[in-house]
């Protein structure tokens, strides 16, 4: 079965709302946290597309950044609890993500795996002045090249 892009944001977009501390998610470009980021509702979670290699022998791989944010809700709570917080969301969300149940009742979860790669401190990030990190995500699944999925008159 292929995995579509659509099916891998949904994955990520399902995890982070069945998570009880993440309030709100959202996929895109990076000028989306600076040009909506007096309207999030934080924690927040957005999926960044990076680069990717493309298809090596069939498996295909997608690479983001997964960025986990907060601000402080008080202007004396240390910047220090945020960043714990945020960094145990992305755990959170990965672990749900790998070994969770199937998030869209499909078999698309089955042939997707994801890898956290790298996680980066975030320091009043964005016009919010956010708080947390960014994880490197590596999506790889398996048999784009089918030629039964070849649509033929």
């Amino acid at each position: 079965m292929i995995v579509t892009y659509k099916q891998v944001v949904d994955t990520f977009t399902e995890a982070c709302n069945k998570h009880l501390a993440i309030k709100s998610f959202a996929e895109g470009g990076i000028s989306y946290l600076d040009a909506h980021s007096q309207n999030i509702v934080y924690p927040f979670m957005f999926l960044r597309p990076l680069s990717s290699p493309g298809l090596q022998n069939n498996i295909r791989t997608l690479n983001f950044e997964l960025y986990s944010l907060d601000v402080p809700k008080l202007s004396d709570q240390s910047p220090l609890l945020v960043k714990s917080n945020t960094e145990i969301f992305l755990y959170d969300v990965l672990s749900y993500l790998r070994y969770g149940p199937s998030v869209s009742g499909t078999d698309a979860e089955d042939t997707m795996d994801f890898t956290l790669t790298s996680i980066t401190p975030v320091d009043e990030g964005f016009q919010d002045r956010a708080y947390g990190w960014v994880g490197g995500v590596s999506v790889t699944s398996e048999g784009i090249y089918n030629y039964c999925n070849y649509p033929q008159l």
